[in-house]
């Protein structure tokens, strides 16, 4: 019978170990579930930015931003919108505030600098973009606004052929015209 009572015991100990495995999760921390809510609340407005719900999207970015003072991304979406709608004045307010609390983030460096170049501030548009690939030397959209305005808007042809070049390299898609563009600024050369 002692076999039997040690055999009994050995499957009392297994059955509380394998308990301790499965045991629940802990909760959540308050920091975890905020972080849980501003995520899903983020999804919900870039969702609606997706499916051409501007108004939503709108609502659900500024309610982010009074909430998140902290995070660049609501504010960065808000001066999208505005670019989108042609009202740079409030897209330019919102790129800096995203700027003032994350002074690298490369969408908003990205979208002064098409603001200052459609503005015909040259200078100030190759200092934003300059100072997007700074941040991200891989950023495909601000490597192609570069080459532009290097080629076409301060006539560097030279230094844009680098910039289509390295473009070609990072881009997902590249712009299928890409290589009608190097071999014109090729020529100029």
């Amino acid at each position: 019978m002692s076999s039997i009572k040690t055999f009994g015991i050995c499957l009392v100990v297994i059955s509380v170990l394998s308990g301790c495995v499965t045991a629940p999760p802990q909760p959540e921390s308050d920091e975890q579930a905020e972080q849980a809510v501003l995520e899903a609340s983020f999804s919900e407005a870039v969702k609606a930015m997706e499916r051409g719900d501007v108004a939503e999207a709108r609502s659900r970015f500024e309610q982010l931003a009074s909430d998140y003072p902290e995070k660049a991304g609501p504010m960065v979406n808000l001066g999208i919108i505005a670019f989108n709608e042609g009202d740079t004045e409030t897209a330019t307010k919102w790129f800096e505030a995203a700027l003032a609390v994350n002074p690298d983030h490369v969408q908003a460096l990205n979208h002064l600098g098409v603001i200052a170049r459609n503005a015909g501030e040259f200078d100030q548009a190759e200092q934003f973009y300059r100072a997007a690939l700074s941040s991200d030397p891989k950023y495909a959209p601000a490597i192609l606004n570069l080459a532009f305005l290097l080629d076409i808007y301060l006539g560097n042809p030279a230094d844009a052929v680098e910039l289509y070049e390295r473009y070609q390299s990072v881009a997902s898609e590249p712009n299928p015209r890409l290589e009608d563009w190097i071999f014109d600024a090729k020529n100029r050369i």
